[in-house]
């Protein structure tokens, strides 16, 4: 169902929204933007062409949070996964296929996170579509669009001065249902803005064969010719709307068992008890990022396992691109040299 909401009245809208919901929406905070709390007085970030520092995925997957608490005398009590009902506002739909592709890791039907799940289920999702694509964005080579509707309960387009709305589910046409029904005239404007966005964006890199050509140079000089700049911060992936490896340690002086984000691109991460790590170097490190996003989450659920959002190239600090190391994947071989 499409429909129309005019910008004078997002105000208001929002506002009536919070008497439900806790409202999640993009605002600035130290020359960033950020999905924070609606609160009195609050201010939209919306003039910014690209998505938040920082993706929504840690309104699902917090930095830190605790699993459990110990009690006197060696006990423990669960942490409640009990969550008020919320709603994301202008999440990018980069963003938000990024959230699908979560799922499929913390609810699988023999092993299901429950402070995930509770999260996913307390909470409505409303997209933002890119008519102006970021630059660093390349959403479009790794299979999705800067109007792609996975994950979303409603998407808007920006038409001037207002939004098309278009409804996806049931909780989606139930927050807006006091919207009136598009003209035809307007939905033929969001859709040609839909289409110029989509083909302003150019195939970045070919993924057609690219993880078989990953796959067989697993050892290569490739990939230490492409890591040869990293630092090792782990930024691209603590900023990755994909990425979900973690840490779980016991804090003593809190009480309470707790869950980190941690990143494969730490050499800690792969280090053993036994003090060997398979992962000893920045190359082995670089390898895993990008084979478990271009090979590994293939064979898993038969998708790459990146949305294009382009973080990783807007904030790594030396400059490092993740669409250049892969055109370079490209040129290398499938074939397996035989012994003379």
């Amino acid at each position: 169902m499409n429909l129309i909401l005019k910008k004078d009245q997002l105000t208001d809208l929002l506002q009536t929204w919070r008497a439900d919901y806790e409202v999640y929406a993009p605002q600035a905070l130290h020359n960033f933007t950020h999905f924070l709390p609606l609160e009195d007085g609050f201010e939209l970030a919306f003039n910014k062409a690209h998505n938040t520092r920082i993706p929504p995925k840690a309104l699902f997957l917090p930095t830190s949070e605790a699993l459990l608490k110990f009690t006197r005398f060696g006990g423990y009590e669960a942490v409640s996964t009990q969550v008020p009902p919320r709603l994301i506002f202008g999440i990018r739909p980069c963003d938000a296929r990024a959230m699908t592709m979560l799922d499929a890791v913390f609810e699988q039907e023999r092993y299901t996170d429950p402070h995930w799940k509770a999260r996913r289920d307390a909470t409505v999702v409303v997209g933002l579509g890119c008519h102006t694509p970021c630059q660093t964005g390349f959403c479009t080579t790794v299979g999705s669009g800067p109007f792609d509707r996975a994950g979303l309960d409603a998407i808007l387009t920006d038409l001037g001065d207002l939004y098309l709305v278009e409804t996806l589910t049931a909780a989606g046409e139930n927050l807006f249902d006091q919207l009136s029904a598009a003209a035809d005239e307007q939905t033929k404007r969001a859709n040609e803005l839909q289409q110029a966005a989509k083909e302003s964006m150019p195939i970045t890199f070919e993924t057609e064969g690219l993880k078989e050509k990953l796959d067989a140079n697993f050892v290569s000089p490739y990939w230490e010719e492409i890591s040869r700049s990293c630092l090792g911060c782990g930024v691209c992936t603590f900023l990755c709307p994909t990425c979900f490896c973690f840490d779980i340690v016991d804090e003593a002086q809190r009480g309470e068992r707790v869950r980190n984000w941690d990143t494969c691109m730490f050499r800690t991460y792969s280090l053993e008890a036994s003090g060997h790590n398979p992962r000893p170097s920045r190359v082995e490190r670089t390898r895993q990022r990008l084979s478990h996003k271009y090979t590994y989450w293939v064979d898993q659920i038969q998708q790459i396992g990146c949305t294009g959002c382009g973080r990783c190239v807007r904030y790594c600090p030396v400059g490092l691109d993740i669409r250049g190391m892969l055109r370079k994947a490209n040129q290398l071989t499938t074939e397996v040299p035989h012994a003379a």
